[in-house]
């Protein structure tokens, strides 16, 4: 049952990072080229990277279904991640910053013109994002990534075990 939920976590974290480092790497590109993109444009990146519109099942049903007592025979190390699962806000909290992530774009792309400083901080706070967000997976799976596609992203953004995790919603 852990090695499911861990799995299923994975899953959800690149269902939900994966298109959003695919719209940073997209803008940046076309901003680096000196053409301006629409807010139409930055919700067809994410269409097109296949951004998830509903919730992934399997992950909150699994949550939902495990109670404290079923720790019981999980080791130590392992119950930071089960307790934090059970008790905390993992999952939905990771989507609430991930969307306040693309708004970002999508608002630090809508004045007209658009100031590069704003594009610059918008596509920064997005990278941010990415790498708090394997931070926080990554202290609760002791130090590893559990997935090669979230190792993959940790790599392309350059994060950093130092990569201070802030917890503020």
């Amino acid at each position: 049952m852990q090695e499911k939920l861990i799995q299923a976590v994975a899953q959800e974290y690149v269902d939900r990072l994966a298109p959003l480092a695919h719209l940073v790497g997209t803008v940046a590109k076309t901003v680096e080229s000196g053409r301006d993109v629409s807010q139409a444009e930055i919700r067809d990146i994410l269409d097109e990277a296949g951004n998830p519109n509903c919730t992934v099942f399997p992950v909150h049903c699994l949550i939902s279904s495990l109670k404290p007592y079923d720790a019981g025979a999980i080791t130590p190390p392992d119950m930071k991640f089960f307790h934090q699962l059970v008790s905390g806000d993992v999952i939905p909290s990771m989507h609430r910053r991930v969307a306040r992530a693309v708004e970002g774009i999508v608002s630090g792309f809508a004045a007209f013109p658009a100031s590069p400083g704003a594009r610059r901080q918008a596509l920064k706070n997005a990278s941010e994002t990415i790498c708090m967000e394997l931070s926080r997976l990554k202290q609760l799976c002791q130090g590893t990534l559990p997935h090669p596609d979230l190792a993959n992203l940790w790599e392309s953004f350059s994060c950093d075990e130092s990569f201070p995790i802030i917890h503020l919603d």
